[in-house]
């Protein structure tokens, strides 16, 4: 029970992570370049061992885990409420996506012929970090699949980072990143129900397990 607790509260931090990463990228233009690499690999991650390793470890939530840790109930400042409505919106069209075998089944060719070019795509990459190529590539998978699905996710922030095409590429990416992680989280049987009874509960685990990773 506590191991499956304990995976739903990684996956979970997963969907999170995204939501942060998207709200920091509309409203300040940047992300947390690290936190951002974790959660696009997790797209690769198709048959990842075990839940952790989705995530390539604990640590790869990091960020995830900490704003998960602060939604106890009590923080209702407007940056929280925002992150909490993507991370609703994810829950719930990932249920739609769930029920549509062939668009589900389209997703997953999609995200394969990006695996398969990965190589590829990183030795063009001329400087460090995350790969533009791939974002871009990932940014259209979601146009192509999870924004046909209703209602499609609105991005609140700086209009002038929302009409910059790299920007939103990264949030849409993001944004998919985070639809597998959402993915993840119902197949371990979470969902929005247990999300709003329970969240006290996965934040306290959150707030553990960022502790351990100190230990």
């Amino acid at each position: 029970m506590a191991t499956s607790f304990t995976n739903r509260t990684l996956a979970l931090a997963g969907i999170f992570q995204s939501a942060a990463l998207v709200h920091q990228l509309a409203t300040t233009g940047n992300a947390d370049e690290e936190a951002a690499l974790n959660s696009i690999d997790s797209l690769f991650m198709i048959d990842a061992d075990d839940v952790p390793a989705v995530f390539s470890g604990t640590e790869g939530v990091s960020l995830g885990l900490k704003t998960l840790a602060s939604f106890t109930g009590n923080n209702k400042n407007e940056a929280n409420l925002v992150m909490l409505s993507y991370v609703f919106s994810l829950m719930h069209l990932t249920h739609k996506l769930l029920r549509q075998p062939d668009l589900l089944e389209q997703l997953s060719q999609l995200i394969k012929g990006v695996q398969r070019q990965k190589d590829y795509f990183n030795s063009m990459q001329q400087e460090p970090g995350i790969n533009q190529t791939l974002v871009s590539r990932f940014a259209d998978i979601y146009s192509e699949t999870i924004s046909t699905l209703q209602p499609r996710i609105i991005v609140k922030g700086n209009p002038e980072y929302l009409q910059q095409e790299n920007i939103v590429n990264r949030i849409r990416c993001l944004l998919l990143a985070g639809a597998r992680a959402a993915v993840l989280w119902e197949q371990l049987g979470g969902g929005r129900i247990q999300f709003l009874f329970r969240r006290k509960q996965f934040a306290a685990m959150a707030e553990r397990m960022l502790k351990a990773m100190l230990e």
